[in-house]
């Protein structure tokens, strides 16, 4: 929780790629939040 209390924007990216291994662990945590009557309304784009 630490994390999403102590955020801060960033203003420039890098030019590299995110390794798939994360990518699947944000979309699994994404996955776990709640929804509105557990409607899961989910969609994720990956590019």
């Amino acid at each position: 929780m630490n994390e999403i209390f102590e955020r801060s924007s960033i203003r420039k990216f890098q030019d590299k790629k995110v390794e798939e291994e994360k990518i699947l662990q944000i979309l699994k945590a994404g996955m776990q939040a709640p929804s509105a009557r557990n409607q899961q309304p989910w969609e994720f784009y990956v590019h």
